[in-house]
């Protein structure tokens, strides 16, 4: 099971390092049955990742991935840097689509040059503004995106956000989880068949409601935004996620 925490650009330096140091005095040995990643900012991750150096509980993860290997392009942060501080890169996420009109083609990009550092891409899909005669075709058209290599070698999460879920309070509907993410389940199977690739769910969640997706047919674990700004918050994720993960 995954616990991821996406601590967006929420944060400075200190109060990053200040978060860090709360989870890590209070994080127990008994969730290492779990994936516990952590994504700071980038000027941050450097000192959160020292915090975590010797803890064989919590991983670190980095918001947003290079375009290109080489060094060229003006603003990114040089691939050396990200592999040196990360296991994990969050790409696609919705806002930088909406936002930052980030392509599928982009997103694949970043995918390619973060696999071949031996870094876990989670790559986040959401159905958009899907037409009413096909209401999965963008969530079809990211998937299909994803370069073939990294799907074969299941080397990569998905995490599903519903748009209207993101940074509203308003979490998706659980049934409508489960459907959406069993759909991706065997979109992936049916062009890689013999790989199981985990699948998260994204969108508002919480200690109060975490326990409502994670019981879910397909849902592997949660990508957790506002509730991971808090340490007590979510450990309380975690602690439950456990005690989920237990009972399977």
């Amino acid at each position: 099971m995954y616990i991821l925490g996406n601590w967006k650009d929420k944060l400075d330096v200190n109060s990053s390092a200040d978060l860090a140091s709360r989870i890590a005095t209070k994080v127990s040995k008994k969730y290492l049955n779990m994936e516990i990643v952590l994504f700071p900012d980038d000027v941050s991750l450097a000192k959160v990742s020292s915090i975590f150096e010797s803890s064989p509980i919590i991983k670190i993860g980095a918001q947003d991935g290079p375009l290109e290997e080489t060094g060229t392009l003006t603003g990114s942060i040089a691939v050396s840097n990200i592999s040196r501080f990360c296991d994990y890169v969050i790409l696609g996420h919705s806002e930088r689509r909406s936002k930052l009109y980030e392509t599928d083609e982009i997103v694949a990009k970043k995918a390619a040059v973060a696999s071949s550092l031996g870094l876990t891409p989670v790559i986040c899909v959401s159905k958009g503004n899907a037409s009413n005669t096909d209401l999965y075709q963008e969530i079809k058209n990211q998937i299909v995106a994803i370069p073939r290599r990294i799907l074969n070698q299941g080397e990569l999460l998905i995490a599903y956000e519903p748009i209207d879920a993101i940074g509203s309070g308003l979490p998706a509907n659980p049934k409508s989880v489960e459907e959406t993410t069993q759909f991706i389940h065997e979109m992936i199977s049916s062009l890689v068949p013999s790989i199981s690739i985990p699948v998260l769910y994204g969108g508002s969640v919480d200690a109060e409601n975490v326990t409502s997706y994670l019981p879910l047919k397909g849902v592997d674990g949660v990508l957790v935004g506002g509730a991971s700004l808090v340490a007590d918050s979510f450990l309380s994720i975690v602690e439950k996620a456990s005690y989920i993960e237990q009972a399977r």
